[in-house]
């Protein structure tokens, strides 16, 4: 769901709010997505919004032709699924304490890795090198890097209330971000090099500040960050975008609890789950105001 995705866009302005093109309903608490052919899978915490409940009943449900096709795909027990990538036909989903992978075409798991430590709370990925799996952790604040096919885990370093990740394989940048102590919204955007093993999360130049959860790459020059704003009953959520090149932001009003977005490079559109509402908003890119005026 991080696939750096180039764009068509120009010249608007985002002074207004913006409404989705399509709307899926009827999700249990959705928190990720992530593009397969022509469907989405979307995590879901569960009827109760609990995302730090074991209380068994998340899933991950299967979208296609504009509506919920499947509820739970995959016949095992889950808690508060969140962050999904897909290496392969193996899909990757963090489940709290857990990391674990399915297999698309048979359904079945073939993958569940618990990293060491107390009180971990493994939230978004992103794919590395085709093969591995950067996994942040919103609790203790470690970014993990796992290779799946030998369950090894190096820690990259440690961010507080770490969140969204994504990764540009070009520049060999991983991208992270926050949402602040205690979620008070004073999250930032943080980079490091993987492939340098002395190289440490810094701030990016300016960095924006918000509740941020999801966040994806759009081109070689800008990011695009789902941010809260608030998690005490939140009244209208934000798109930021930063130019990795000036170092400078701006942002779009959206609808409340943005959570992990991601891009549908096939369709070229992005996927916002948003999470209060039980619902997936799908966005054209070609209609949303992403690129402005630096």
């Amino acid at each position: 769901m991080k696939t750096m995705l180039p764009l068509l866009l120009a010249g608007m302005l985002a002074s207004t709010t913006i409404h989705a093109q399509q709307t899926i309903t009827g999700l249990a608490t959705p928190e990720s997505v992530v593009a397969w052919k022509d469907g989405y899978f979307v995590s879901q915490i569960g009827p109760k919004p609990a995302p730090f409940v074991k209380d068994g009943d998340g899933s991950i449900a299967w979208v296609k032709s504009g509506k919920v096709q499947s509820l739970r795909y995959f016949n095992d027990t889950l808690n508060a699924p969140k962050g999904l990538e897909i290496i392969g036909h193996t899909l990757y989903v963090t489940d709290m304490d857990h990391l674990k992978g399915y297999d698309i075409d048979s359904r079945k798991k073939v993958f569940d890795l618990s990293p060491e430590g107390k009180n971990r709370q493994l939230n978004d990925l992103t794919v590395v090198h085709d093969s591995l799996l950067v996994v942040s952790d919103c609790f203790t604040g470690d970014i993990l890097l796992v290779n799946p096919r030998t369950a090894e885990v190096k820690l990259l370093g440690n961010i507080v209330v770490a969140n969204g990740v994504t990764y540009d394989e070009a520049a060999d940048q991983l991208y992270v971000c926050s949402m602040g102590p205690e979620m008070n919204g004073t999250g930032q955007l943080y980079h490091r090099r993987v492939d340098v093993a002395e190289d440490v999360f810094q701030p990016v130049k300016n960095s924006p500040t918000g509740l941020f959860d999801g966040i994806v790459q759009l081109d070689a020059s800008h990011l695009l960050l789902s941010d809260w704003i608030t998690v005490k009953e939140p009244k209208e959520g934000l798109l930021q975008v930063y130019d990795l090149k000036t170092g400078t932001s701006h942002s779009i009003k959206v609808i409340h609890s943005p959570a992990d977005i991601a891009l549908d490079k096939r369709n070229r559109a992005l996927l916002i789950p948003v999470m209060l509402d039980e619902k997936l908003e799908i966005w054209p890119l070609k209609k949303l105001p992403l690129l402005s005026r630096q």
